[in-house]
């Protein structure tokens, strides 16, 4: 299914840095996720070019960039995973991937302002009342300035009669990457919510795509604190039916289960949900209202989490990440994050394999039609181009096969741990040759 139908996207266009690209990856957090767009096509291309095969160890068909593909990161190779992580192959029948769900979706845009200071804008997308007739609906549009806007082939604009469905439904906070924006994988959080629940995803005020348009933003160390208490705002929202602010969703929605998920920055953002983040300016504390973490090519620097506090994430995780991200590789990151977060269970490592950082976004759905549109600027079309080299390119796993996966893993998870389900691999099926799942 084609996924966008695109009217002018200037105001996106010069915001696909969404969550960062080339960065070093052992920075602090926030700075590798906020690392500004100046990667370029040569870079990163030489970084593909200079994949080598990982150690025998691994499950078959991974590769990764090589350590001088980007200065300073790093070593940005696959590593195996521990001895206590061996990979599991307990499926028998071949892959069954899942299609779009059985719901309907509308999507409605809200403003928390319960935190005068730092208003959040938060789209919050939720299965559809089966009574409605969704020819009278009109398409959801994703709108970055007025006349700037993208159109869902899938979801509807919420309306006073395009209310949800009768619930409960397990609620999904979305963490979007530094730069990006509530929406920039809304092809993720539709699919989420046509199969049954209630996604929220707010823009983190202050590390937004305006911010980065506009050269502003506020200070990493700040970033690094208000981003979790932002999602712990949204769910104590969408978890109050008293809340009118939220909608008809918010009554809709199962206060005891809740998971969190996020790319980048937002999987930095998702792992202090679980274990809590300490600065120099300042605490948050993990909220135990989280029953599970999906962290998506997480920013996990050595100097965002230590050993001991990963150790700490006691929650069922599902990590998914694309073997050949050259912004945050899958060592240190993920690496560092599998081996340390032993109390996790069940506990997913999932592996794209010829995946980047930027298959995580929507940003591929944009790269043909933007060039075409009027008037737009050179370095729009440039910024497109530059960005899209880290998950666009020729030999990128392509964004239909992205989303067919990384659903298909992240819903069977989801069912397993929040309903009881068959475990992911019994679920699924055998993994096929271009997906690498670990299981502990």
């Amino acid at each position: 299914m084609t996924r966008r139908t695109l009217a002018p996207i200037v105001a996106l266009a010069l915001s696909v840095a969404a969550c960062g690209s080339s960065g070093d990856a052992d920075e602090t957090a926030a700075d590798a996720a906020t690392t500004a767009p100046e990667v370029t096509e040569t870079a990163a291309t030489e970084a593909r070019a200079s994949t080598t095969t990982a150690p025998d160890t691994l499950l078959p068909g991974t590769t990764a960039p090589s350590t001088n593909a980007v200065p300073a990161t790093t070593s940005p190779a696959t590593t195996a995973p521990s001895a206590t992580s061996a990979p599991t192959a307990d499926a028998a029948e071949p892959f069954t991937p899942v299609d779009d769900g059985p719901y309907d979706v509308g999507v409605q845009t809200i403003t928390l302002d319960d935190d005068p200071s730092r208003p959040l804008t938060v789209d919050v997308w939720f299965p559809l009342d089966a009574s409605i007739e969704t020819a009278t609906l009109t398409p959801a549009q994703y709108t970055m300035l007025p006349g700037v806007y993208y159109e869902s082939p899938l979801a509807f604009a919420a309306t006073p009669d395009a209310t949800s469905a009768d619930g409960p439904f397990p609620l999904v906070v979305y963490s979007h990457g530094s730069g990006g924006l509530r929406y920039i994988h809304s092809a993720y959080t539709e699919a989420l919510a046509s199969h049954g629940y209630v996604v929220a995803a707010p823009d983190h005020t202050g590390n937004t795509a305006v911010e980065r348009i506009t050269g502003g933003g506020d200070d990493p160390a700040v970033i690094s604190l208000d981003r979790p208490n932002d999602v712990r705002r949204v769910i104590d929202a969408m978890t109050d039916p008293a809340d009118v602010t939220a909608g008809s969703a918010a009554a809709n929605v199962d206060p005891e289960q809740i998971v969190v998920t996020g790319h980048s920055f937002g999987g930095f953002t998702t792992i202090a949900m679980a274990i809590g983040y300490t600065n120099d300016l300042g605490d948050f504390a993990a909220d135990d209202r989280v029953d599970a973490i999906v962290p998506l090519a997480p920013a996990v620097s050595s100097n965002s989490f230590s050993d001991d506090a990963l150790a700490t994430i006691d929650v069922p995780m599902m990590v998914v990440v694309g073997t050949d991200d050259v912004t945050t590789p899958v060592d240190p990151n993920v690496t560092r994050l599998w081996d340390n977060a032993t109390l996790s269970s069940p506990s997913y490592r999932v592996e794209l394999v010829a995946g980047e950082h930027q298959s995580f976004t929507d940003l591929c759905a944009y790269l043909d039609d933007v060039p075409s549109l009027p008037d737009i600027p050179p370095v729009v079309v440039e910024t497109i181009e530059v960005m899209s080299v880290e998950g666009c390119s020729e030999g990128d796993m392509t964004p239909a096969r992205v989303a067919e996966l990384l659903d298909t893993y992240v819903l069977a998870f989801l069912d397993e741990v929040l309903a009881g389900g068959p475990t992911v691999l019994e679920a699924t099926g055998t993994p096929p040759d271009d997906v690498n799942v670990v299981v502990r």
